[in-house]
């Protein structure tokens, strides 16, 4: 079973659309269905949002995650190793059933879970950089509702042995935040090899040795497109510097250290740091050494924030950021006290709406 995510969608949503694809099929095997299924992991391949990234060859999950971990909860298999397995140059999918939206989500007042397949689908594989996989056939569908409406497609050739699920990030998760959701989510571990440059950093630089450090504030300060388009749901770089500031004072009056993940411009990081140390507070960003630089790509380095991020005293995020959700997961997971993990930065002006907190369900 391989599937694909719209291009424009980031790393962390793709994380969780990964989740649903391997719930369902951890559900449908022990339905006794789709049993000689294995679930591919896609490739990341040109993601809009990795800037400064000069691998352009696909990357495979190995990089960022330990795949032991993830086959503890799905029988998943990296692309790559398809080719090595069967010994073959070209691979032939039987099927790829692109999915698309409704044009009205909620015909007559309700939105409904539904299918329906389309006489024309204009549509191009990319096959994440790989020039030696064709398919036999493209089926076009509307989709709307739960992911574990799928099989019910997946039997209109029900003897195919590839099946691709194109626009993967359509489906909806059957019970968000329920136990089988934490237990996936428990089994995406970063590898050994990440986890432990992120704890060398946070021994070295922010002088803790701990899990929960007690000497640092985490902040995840969205920029970029959030700053563009959704300026209602952030704050403005002084608007910032004073919700940091107010934190130290009132929530963490011993700490004066402060780690910063973002996506904002050399200028305004150099802003925002110059402001906070004005203040008397010491600010990190994480800037990878000269060795790192030529081997890690955007999602390393996203992976080492959120790690850092984690761990921290106390964490604030952006609003309805899927980068802030899973710093909030992590620490859902290592079992810090919810008042210290689901908070966000506001807007300068307006309303702020407290965060959603998903907590775990074992």
């Amino acid at each position: 079973l391989f599937y694909d995510v719209n291009p424009p969608e980031g790393f962390n949503l793709r994380r969780d659309v990964y989740m649903r694809f391997a719930i369902l099929l951890s559900n449908e095997q022990k339905r006794g269905k789709l049993k000689e299924f294995g679930l591919v992991l896609p490739p990341w391949y040109k993601l809009y949002h990795w800037k400064t990234t000069k691998k352009r060859e696909p990357i495979p999950w190995g990089n960022f995650f330990d795949i032991e971990s993830l086959k503890s909860f799905a029988p998943v298999v990296e692309l790559y190793e398809i080719f090595e397995k069967s010994l073959q140059k070209q691979l032939i999918i039987d099927t790829i059933y692109v999915l698309q939206n409704y044009d009205n989500p909620f015909e007559n007042g309700l939105f409904e879970d539904k299918w329906e397949v389309q006489e024309e689908c204009p549509y191009v594989p990319q096959y994440w950089g790989y020039g030696n996989i064709t398919a036999n056939e493209i089926i076009c569908v509307k989709f709307q509702g739960k992911i574990s409406m799928l099989p019910e497609l997946f039997q209109l050739h029900r003897n195919d042995k590839f099946i691709m699920v194109a626009h993967g990030e359509i489906p909806l998760h059957d019970n968000y935040g329920d136990r089988k959701y934490w237990k996936c989510r428990k089994s995406m571990k970063f590898n050994k090899k990440l986890t432990e440059i992120a704890f060398n950093y946070i021994k070295e630089k922010l002088n803790c040795d701990t899990e929960l450090c007690k000497n640092y504030l985490g902040v995840h300060w969205r920029r970029q497109d959030f700053a563009k388009y959704r300026s209602k749901d952030v704050p403005t770089t002084s608007g910032t510097v004073k919700q940091i500031q107010n934190i130290m004072q009132n929530k963490l009056p011993h700490v004066q250290t402060v780690f910063i993940a973002t996506d904002a411009s050399a200028k305004e990081r150099e802003i925002l740091q110059n402001n906070l140390e004005t203040l008397g507070y010491n600010v990190h960003y994480y800037v990878p050494n000269i060795a790192e630089v030529t081997e890690f790509d955007d999602g390393t380095i996203a992976i080492l924030e959120q790690i850092i991020c984690s761990h921290a005293a106390f964490f604030v995020g952006t609003h309805e950021s899927t980068f802030t959700f899973r710093i909030q997961e992590e620490r859902e997971l290592l079992g810090f006290p919810s008042d210290t993990t689901f908070n966000r930065l506001c807007p300068d002006k307006g309303n702020c709406e407290k965060p959603s907190r998903w907590t775990v369900v074992n």
